[in-house]
């Protein structure tokens, strides 16, 4: 019998290959009208017109944009946060802030939490992310897991080693698939994969220095074996939002090299 994660997962990865590309609007809950993400509905009509898998997005975007996106993309809605970049603590701490049952009732496909590891607010993140876990099996909802490592952990030297702890933490605690950072190398990357008990997806994070860049991360990631990337900023904040989604289309579902991609954003 297809359960109802397979079904719902289907609808964000690619069953043909696993695989996908997810663009994440969902920095609003945190950062408000972002550069590039002013108009949230533009940007759900640029997934959709550029053959994006999914979006990641806030209850709010969800429910003003359902009709951009029904039966063209698949949703994962972001149901922690309950910080702004206006907090004074800097130390990332994430609380859920809308509920499993709720994000069925909005149709969305999956869902999605931060799990911060190396903070001080490790043990209730993986407390929650545990708790979420739980909850979501019992409703046949799929939740993915935002898990990397923070602070002192992120420095260069070691980053893959945290990384790789962190998705398989993330994993272990029962999420079914991880978004986590690329940590510079395929062979580095692969160990985060292997080591790793879902799928991986790799975070575009900040907007890099040209859009070349973010397709060799993507390209990397993939020959990697990540399951695809779940890029924002370096989407909405692109000089063509279109051709980039385009772009890493071709990269991530056609194994296309970053020079052919590239076309669709010259073009």
């Amino acid at each position: 019998m297809i359960s109802g994660k397979t079904l719902r997962l289907g609808r964000i990865l690619d069953p043909s290959k696993n695989r996908a590309v997810i663009i994440a609007l969902d920095h609003e809950g945190y950062a408000g009208p972002m550069p590039g993400l002013i108009d949230p509905l533009k940007v759900l009509e640029v997934a959709v017109k550029g053959g994006a898998d999914a979006v990641i997005v806030t209850p709010g975007t969800l429910s003003k944009g359902c009709k951009i996106i029904a039966g063209k993309l698949g949703v994962v809605l972001r149901i922690d946060g309950g910080q702004t970049s206006l907090h004074p603590n800097p130390a990332p701490r994430s609380v859920l802030t809308y509920t499993v049952n709720g994000a069925i009732r909005l149709g969305a496909d999956a869902v999605i939490m931060m799990a911060y590891i190396g903070t001080k607010y490790e043990t209730e993140s993986l407390k929650a992310l545990g708790y979420v876990a739980s909850e979501c099996e019992e409703c046949g909802m799929p939740l993915i897991a935002e898990t990397f490592p923070t602070g002192e952990f992120c420095g260069k030297e070691r980053l893959a080693e945290f990384v790789k702890l962190s998705a398989r933490v993330g994993s272990a605690m029962g999420a079914d698939t991880i978004k986590t950072f690329y940590t510079g190398s395929v062979e580095s990357f692969k160990e985060v994969v292997s080591g790793c008990l879902t799928p991986v997806v790799v975070a575009g994070g900040p907007r890099m220095k040209t859009e070349k860049d973010a397709l060799e991360v993507a390209r990397d990631a993939v020959e990697a074996g990540a399951n695809g990337v779940a890029f924002g900023r370096n989407v909405w904040q692109s000089r063509n939002p279109l051709g980039m989604v385009k772009a890493l289309v071709e990269i991530v579902h056609k194994d296309k090299a970053v020079n052919t991609a590239l076309a669709h954003i010259k073009s």
